[in-house]
């Protein structure tokens, strides 16, 4: 199947760090290796640095007309100058980015037809729809976060209106919903999307790249040598506030203070660094923490294969619509994981058999749970060998990319019943 791979996000360049960037390449390699061609088309290909791994997958990057970033910049000059900072550039930026890039991912496709559209939405996105139905194929638009909510709560929204009723129809216009949890299916069925369209579809991993059994080598010496003798409790991820970091540190803390042989391993970085460092510090246990800062992805199993215990704590919050790739992740390099019994995570882990689950936010809980693990190997054996089978059967790459391929194959049989070879509607 040849496959046109949508991400319009400038916010998530194809080779970059974030998990979403991850989630990108590591879908577009799963769809790569089962023998399907694939073009990802992005504006943000790279923010520095070499490019990662695609499994022979193609990239096309499509910039920004360059009249529209013209008059952006003189915008901001405006702003400048008026003393103002507001989002409503970004959003008139992806708001004009879509015609263009459709155009330009038109042109391309007249070298070679494709069979299947498949889109990361982005915010004011709508391209992807208009491109498949111009050639003629089904549009697949998957779906991370419910993006105008999330905007504007974290950034604010000065084009609100437009951007939810864009989302809606985006959403309903797509001919197959991929979401990653199902509280974005309650979403989307309540933003009118038919249900029949809608296929939940947490994130996954590749179980192969945790499989090295020299994987701790690749780790600096200098982590080496302040891990060494230690039980180690880890924490992988992006060092925002849902992440429940806090409560970690807190814990953890705690439990220093009663078993010194013990250190805390942060991998990841994010605005939240400072912060916590702040909070080791105060709670006197800066010399038993390690932040790594920001790492590439290939160095992930690395950084894991020390943790004896790894947390996945997460906030108590509303509207828990995530899919935590960290959680598979931790699985698949066989750790015992305790985890926020948030959303997905309480859908997924069985607790006492893949997971240790206590309540999102929960500090003593959390370190309840991460102690009872130090001092109970089979325990923490059983939850590792559990998790491990687990995440292999039923959360990879592979299986999710095997998914999407039938649903693209449904969809273009229907679509050959109903509109015939020709792709125009038949007559009744």
């Amino acid at each position: 199947m040849r496959i046109a791979y949508l991400s319009t996000d400038f916010g998530v360049p194809v080779h970059g760090t974030k998990g979403a960037s991850i989630h990108v390449r590591e879908m577009v390699r799963a769809l790569a290796a089962s023998g399907h061609e694939v073009t990802i088309f992005s504006p943000a290909l790279e923010p520095g640095g070499a490019p990662a791994d695609l499994g022979g997958a193609a990239c096309v990057e499509v910039p920004p007309d360059p009249t529209h970033t013209a008059a952006l910049a003189d915008l901001g000059r405006a702003e400048e100058r008026a003393g103002l900072s507001s989002p409503l550039r970004q959003e008139l930026r992806n708001l004009l980015y879509s015609g263009p890039f459709a155009q330009r991912v038109l042109e391309h496709l007249q070298g070679g037809p494709v069979d299947l559209v498949y889109e990361r939405y982005s915010l004011f996105g709508h391209a992807g729809g208009a491109i498949a139905r111009a050639v003629g194929v089904p549009h697949l638009l998957e779906v991370n976060a419910p993006l105008a909510e999330e905007r504007r709560r974290s950034r604010g929204l000065c084009l609100e209106a437009l951007a939810r009723s864009s989302e809606r129809r985006v959403w309903a216009s797509a001919d197959a919903l991929i979401v990653v949890s199902r509280a974005l299916r309650d979403l989307a069925l309540e933003a009118g999307v038919p249900p029949e369209r809608v296929h939940v579809m947490p994130n996954g991993v590749d179980p192969d790249r945790f499989e090295d059994p020299a994987r701790l080598e690749r780790l600096p010496i200098e982590a080496r040598r302040r891990l060494k003798g230690a039980a180690v409790i880890g924490f992988l991820g992006s060092l925002k506030p849902w992440h429940g970091v806090e409560a970690l540190i807190e814990a953890f803390a705690s439990i220093h203070r009663r078993r010194p042989a013990t250190h805390l391993l942060i991998v990841g970085d994010g605005p939240l660094r400072e912060t916590l460092e702040c909070q080791v510090d105060r709670l006197g246990v800066s010399g038993a923490v390690t932040f790594s800062g920001a790492i590439a992805y290939d160095d992930v199993p690395a950084w894991l294969a020390p943790m004896d215990v790894t947390a996945a704590p997460y906030r108590d919050q509303e509207g828990f619509y995530f899919s935590p790739i960290k959680v598979f992740e931790y699985l698949a390099a066989g750790r015992a994981v305790v985890a926020g019994a948030a959303g997905q995570n309480a859908e997924l882990l069985r607790h006492e058999e893949t997971a240790l689950l206590v309540p999102p936010g929960d500090a003593v809980r959390l370190e309840s749970a991460i102690e009872r693990l130090i001092e109970d190997p089979a325990l923490r054996e059983r939850l590792a060998r559990n998790g491990r089978e687990w995440v292999r059967r039923e959360r990879t790459w592979a299986g999710n990319a095997a998914r999407v391929t039938a649903l693209g194959d449904d969809l273009r049989r229907n679509r050959v019943r109903t509109t015939g070879a020709s792709g125009k509607a038949l007559l009744p």
